[in-house]
């Protein structure tokens, strides 16, 4: 009889690592990768911190806002929206403008250039065709999921004011804080995502809260203005379907940036719209404990500005041939999203910190500083993933 095989010995596992070995070469390459990019962590950190001290600021007005948004019902729902679309109609204002100091077809700042025109005229447009979108889908969105609608005027009135005002005097805050940046030899991509938020938020709250006191102190004219705006948002419609450009500058013009960026945006507060829907449900817990509506503004940005600026970073490496097409996470890119972690391990923890002192010295009612440090890290994961694909189309 054959005898049976002896199954082979099974040698014993060598090179086998501890927990505490693999977390220990996880933070030395963490901090080694923090030391090659030091000035870049350096810039986005300084503008991420700004944005949250802005946001914090902005939070202080919603929660002193809660018989507002009690009384005109559906106004929460903007909220989302208006801070998104500010933050995006200026985040990518400000990439385009990067990418164009990047590939010097612009070197100045001065309005007499045509790319630099361009890019102020559309994003006007763009603002104004946005608010008028975004308060017709809230309108419909409350209206057909039973939800109490403060009425399609109001929306119109209160979305067009508001992210008018916030959206030119963004876009200058944009212009000027690219053009100082660029003097001071900073690197675009790492500045204005946050820079822009900052500012967003700072004005976008206050004029969203002023148009609403328009409307219910002059409410008189609220169907004029609505009328207005949307016979405004046609005609530009119409012109930008009309308008014939140079092919020179049709990479950059007017007319390709609209087209090329409305259904984009469209899309984007939509979501934010959705997000808008879930707060309209729960407004009265909101109202109910004001530091959740401090916290509102922030949580929703920083997420989005580390995401951003990891975005504008990957796009404008791709437009300068530095970095391949294919749809790979190769070296270059791991170190962009191992940077964005790093921002993120230190701004999330800090948010919560600053919206519970912001609070306290303003006298809102509050919950406890460890609560509200878990709530603000939470924020992260989902927002830069999507950033490196999302860069690409």
């Amino acid at each position: 009889m054959r005898k049976k095989a002896r199954p082979a010995e099974q040698e014993p596992l060598t090179g086998e690592k501890t927990i505490a070995e693999s977390v220990y070469e996880i933070a030395k390459s963490v901090l080694v990768q923090a030391k090659e990019n030091k000035k870049d962590i350096k810039q986005s950190s300084f503008a991420l911190l700004l944005s949250v001290i802005t946001g914090t600021l902005a939070g202080i007005f919603l929660g002193h806002a809660q018989e507002t948004l009690l009384l005109l019902p559906g106004l929460i729902v903007l909220i989302p929206a208006a801070l998104g679309m500010r933050g995006n109609i200026g985040a990518a204002l400000g990439a385009r403008l990067a990418t164009a100091l990047h590939l010097g077809t612009i070197d100045s700042f001065s309005p007499k250039n045509k790319i630099i025109r361009a890019n102020i005229y559309s994003s006007i447009t763009l603002s104004l065709l946005l608010s008028v979108f975004l308060a017709f889908f809230a309108e419909i969105l409350t209206t057909s999921l039973g939800m109490p609608s403060m009425g399609i005027a109001s929306f119109i009135a209160i979305s067009v004011i508001g992210g008018m005002i916030a959206g030119v005097v963004l876009i200058f805050i944009t212009i000027i804080t690219s053009a100082a940046a660029y003097r001071r030899g900073w690197d675009l991509d790492n500045i204005h995502a946050p820079l822009i938020t900052a500012f967003g938020d700072l004005f976008t709250i206050p004029s969203l809260l002023l148009a609403t006191f328009i409307v219910q102190g002059y409410n008189f004219i609220v169907i004029d203005i609505a009328v207005i705006a949307v016979i405004l948002a046609v005609l530009n419609l119409f012109y930008i379907f009309i308008r014939k450009e140079e092919v020179i500058y049709r990479s950059g013009s007017y007319k390709t940036i609209v087209m090329q960026s409305v259904l984009i945006l469209a899309a984007a507060g939509a979501i934010d719209v959705l997000a808008g829907i879930m707060l309209e449900s729960k407004v009265h817990n909101l109202t109910a404990i004001p530091i959740l509506l401090v916290l509102l503004p922030v949580f929703l940005e920083e997420g989005g500005n580390i995401g951003n600026t990891l975005a504008s970073r990957i796009g404008t490496k791709l437009h300068l041939g530095t970095l391949n097409t294919k749809l790979e996470v190769g070296k270059e890119v791991r170190k962009e999203f191992l940077i964005s972690y790093i921002l993120s391990i230190f701004i999330f923890p800090i948010t919560g910190l600053l919206v519970y002192i912001f609070s306290v010295g303003f006298g809102i009612q509050h919950i406890g500083v460890q609560t509200m440090s878990l709530q603000s890290i939470n924020n992260y994961h989902s927002d830069s993933n999507f950033s490196y694909i999302d860069c690409r189309f």
